[in-house]
């Protein structure tokens, strides 16, 4: 025998949700740089898997793992500012909710699917193909960061050495 939750249990429940969320969201506002730091974390997981997974070539590889240091703080930013204090503090308090939820079980006939594997099979492409993009996109932005570089020091008619070390005397005077 259950009891069934009150208008008044559903409004509290609501209103707690309400709350958490709120406080998640001044959470996220005001330790950001802690989640800059998990960005940053996660960051460089997945750039060294991936550029181990796509670039196995041993000249190229520790190359664009040097090279992938660079976006970090553009990708710590806009991962904070787009992803973490917009949509975590959601996730975070549904995720929690589920947690404490106790659903009334109700015994429903079960129901056999037979094709479960075919919208799987779908998702697994499409997550290959966007996979694919935004590894070639890394690619080509490192393509373009190392062709400018290339470029000023061909401008400048110094060898990259050169042009990294007066940058080095002038940062020290």
């Amino acid at each position: 025998m259950s009891k069934k939750k009150t208008l008044k249990e559903y409004q509290q429940e609501e209103e707690k949700l309400r709350e958490i969320l709120v406080l998640l969201e001044q959470l996220f506002k005001r330790e950001e740089a802690s989640a800059k730091a998990i960005i940053g974390c996660l960051y460089d997981i997945a750039t060294l898997n991936l550029i181990n997974k796509y670039c196995p070539l041993w000249g190229i590889n520790p190359t664009l793992k040097y090279i992938s240091r660079f976006p970090r703080p553009i990708a710590q930013h806009l991962g904070c500012k787009l992803y973490l204090q917009p949509k975590c503090p959601q996730l975070i308090t549904d995720w929690l909710y589920s947690l404490v939820e106790f659903p009334e079980s109700e015994s429903k006939p079960v129901e056999v699917v037979e094709n479960l594997a075919l919208p799987a099979q779908t998702q697994i492409k499409s997550l290959q193909g966007r996979v694919r993009v935004l590894t070639g996109a890394l690619v080509a932005s490192f393509a373009i960061f190392i062709g400018g570089f290339s470029w000023i020091a061909h401008n400048l008619q110094v060898t990259p050495a050169e042009l990294l070390s007066t940058t080095e005397t002038r940062l020290n005077n």
